[in-house]
């Protein structure tokens, strides 16, 4: 759209009016919303008779503004529609002379001294022009001097991720059930993605409350604060993402391990975003006795890198322990050594130093390690293959690190494989 172009909007039920009438021709009203230059039709007549609109779910919409009269017509001529798209694309300062458009639709409306609108209906435009832009509602400014095509936005059928059936796994992913271990900064930002890629049951596990030092580093705002992070975040989802069935549970992983057993033997696979070292451990230990994959998502050393470790059930991959016993018989950092307590603190209060906005992004790979890792082996989709099970992500990091966290530039990422399992771990061989 153009932003020169004052725009109509046409609500759903508007146009189902216009679609069921039992003419071919009636009358409209539409308020303006000048904030946004824009027009929205909000009564539909058709033979004297038409209700007033409400858009409850869209309180821009909703203005109570200047109210405008406008005419509309079904296939008032051949291809007028067309022309619209033809005329519109030339410019904002095209029009077509009223006289000349009076003669393309008869019974256009003199608008006298006063600009009028019009809105006509073609179902039965060509999959040709379709594909070019042309659709079936179009907008048109009256005016004696000449007759402008307006862009014009129809609320489509559907809405939500149904819109994305032709282009992404939709139904797929309603059917998979995902537990999100840790609802915090990372975890919340994984949940929600895991909602916007369409995962149709997600099962929140954390025993916290969302205090007013979470705001600045979750997606979660001040609306939350006193509340259990599983409670807020399920009332969140739903309002935004209702094809997302959520159930909350106020649950410690290592304290209530007992309880994750039956909950992880019902899910496709386990995300775990809880702080500190046993959550992992624990995750880990219990994916493999559930026989689930499962990714853990941390940033690590005060948020210098971030770490993805996607841990696999078959007898060729090792557990967490199995991968760090392996890293440090190749020297590499113990870079969980700060994280035995709670993220950002320790013995002496150190400051919170990741951002939100790195931790939201470890937290959306996080949630397309998910997606990608079941639609590859349950669906086959070899356009979700990811390059290893483990990797390790700058986000600033300081450069000095050992492997694997030898990282120098921001969003440099590493990518390795499981280790095999230690023949005396008590995960892996118990």
């Amino acid at each position: 759209m153009n932003a020169s172009h004052p725009f109509v909007v046409l609500p759903r039920e508007a146009a189902h009016r216009i679609e069921d009438a039992d003419t071919n021709k009636g009358t409209f009203n539409l308020h303006y919303l000048p904030s946004e230059d824009a027009f929205v039709v909000r009564r539909v007549v058709s033979k004297g008779m038409g209700m007033k609109i409400a858009l409850p779910n869209y309180p821009t919409l909703d203005w109570d503004g200047e109210v405008f009269d406008g005419q509309w017509m079904k296939k008032p001529a051949p291809n007028i529609n067309e022309i619209h798209l033809d005329t519109y694309r030339r410019g904002a300062d095209v029009s077509v002379p009223f006289e000349a458009f009076n003669k393309l639709v008869p019974g256009v409306a003199d608008p006298g001294k006063k600009a009028a609108f019009l809105i006509t209906y073609d179902p039965d435009i060509s999959s040709d022009w379709l594909a070019l832009g042309a659709k079936p509602y179009a907008a048109w400014l009256v005016t004696r001097e000449g007759v402008s095509p307006m862009p014009l936005a129809t609320e489509p059928e559907a809405l939500g991720l149904s819109q994305l059936n032709d282009k992404w796994p939709v139904d797929d992913l309603q059917h998979m059930n995902i537990a999100v271990v840790g609802v915090g900064s990372i975890g919340g930002a994984a949940v929600q993605a895991l909602a916007q890629y369409g995962v149709g049951n997600v099962a929140l596990v954390d025993p916290d409350r969302f205090l007013w030092h979470n705001i600045v580093r979750h997606v979660l705002g001040p609306e939350a604060v006193g509340r259990f992070k599983v409670d807020a975040m399920k009332a969140a989802l739903q309002k935004r993402w209702p094809d997302t069935l959520i159930d909350a549970h106020r649950l410690d992983v290592v304290d209530d391990a007992h309880l994750m057993r039956s909950l992880f033997a019902e899910v496709d696979l386990i995300l775990c975003a809880a702080d500190g070292i046993a959550p992992r451990r624990v995750v880990s230990h219990l994916a493999r006795r559930a026989g689930k994959a499962a990714i853990l998502a941390c940033v690590l050393d005060d948020g210098a890198v971030a770490e993805l470790v996607r841990l696999r059930p078959g007898p060729r991959y090792g557990c967490l322990l199995c991968l760090r016993e392996y890293l440090r018989l190749q020297g590499a950092i113990d870079a969980e050594a700060a994280q035995e307590l709670d993220y950002g603190t320790g013995f002496v209060h150190r400051p919170m130093t990741a951002v939100a906005a790195d931790l939201h992004l470890v937290g959306q790979l996080a949630a397309k390690a998910v997606v990608a890792t079941l639609l590859e082996a349950r669906h086959g989709d070899h356009t979700q293959r990811l390059p290893g099970d483990c990797a390790t992500i700058g986000l600033r990091p300081p450069g000095d690190m050992a492997a694997p966290f030898d990282l120098d530039r921001a969003l440099q990422t590493k990518w390795a494989d499981l280790p095999a399992p230690r023949a005396d771990c008590p995960t892996c061989n118990p």
